[in-house]
């Protein structure tokens, strides 16, 4: 009984030790660091969790006071890996969209993020809140490419502007591609209210709305309403999308491009 409690210690040690280097860990990182089971990691997560030591987040954990500094996402880099196939597929339906010559409004996010690899050979104009999004297009695409102006947070890559003018007020875009955090049949959600101020300025300036976002989306919800789902024209998800609510959504008009 010692060991086994001298282990349990030691895991969770192991734990904290891993988020001191990095903002957030996943499971997998805790099992190939301790070699315990994923059900027990998964055990010393929830145990942490109550004892207030970090958040669980889908995908593996951040440290409690990430959440209180206003963290609500774990970092891009890690997001970008989870559901990845799925996200790419996403990507690519909503890259099968675009001709030469368009200006686009692409959000920040896992799976906007995405986009970048089948947009390299389009001549395009893309205006992004997305750091990585711009380095990415930048380097390797034809794009011409436009940031707005505001802070760089360093976990999400994004480009957040506290200021109640409207960043994206010069720019006219044809569509805007954006990610979300919760679809529901009546609404869309995120929970970042800077993010959320510069969403509604990109769909302010747009003629069509996008929404990229994979079958957990669907029921969810954030803290903040972006919008009334009706805004957007179109929806892409994944083939295995809660088939009722694709079909309430269609009844409102929206059409669904399952990949």
């Amino acid at each position: 009984m010692i060991v086994w409690i001298m282990l349990e210690r030691e895991r969770k040690e192991t734990i904290l030790r891993l988020l001191d280097l990095h903002s957030f860990v996943t499971i997998h990182d805790v099992t190939a660091a301790t070699g315990s089971s994923e059900a027990t990691i998964r055990r010393a997560f929830i145990d942490m969790e109550r004892e207030g030591l970090l958040n669980r987040l889908r995908g593996g954990v951040e440290r409690a006071q990430d959440r209180a500094d206003g963290r609500r996402e774990p970092p891009l880099d890690s997001r970008i890996s989870i559901n990845r196939e799925k996200k790419r597929r996403i990507a690519k339906g909503a890259v099968s969209l675009l001709h030469d010559g368009e200006t686009i409004f692409i959000d920040g996010g896992s799976t906007t993020f995405h986009m970048v690899e089948y947009i390299a050979p389009f001549s395009l104009t893309v205006v992004t809140n997305s750091f990585a999004i711009a380095e990415h297009l930048i380097r390797y695409s034809k794009c011409t490419v436009i940031l707005p102006e505001g802070k760089v947070d360093p976990s999400s890559l994004l480009i957040l502007n506290n200021l109640s003018s409207d960043p994206f007020a010069n720019y006219h875009a044809s569509k805007a591609f954006m990610g979300i955090e919760g679809i529901t049949t009546t609404v869309l959600t995120n929970s970042e209210p800077l993010l959320i101020q510069a969403e509604r300025a990109m769909i302010a300036h747009a003629e069509e709305l996008i929404i990229l976002a994979d079958e957990t989306k669907f029921g969810k919800t954030g803290n903040l309403t972006l919008c009334p789902v009706e805004k957007a024209s179109r929806i892409i998800t994944t083939t295995d999308a809660n088939a009722e609510t694709i079909h309430s959504l269609k009844e409102k008009g929206l059409e669904i491009l399952l990949v």
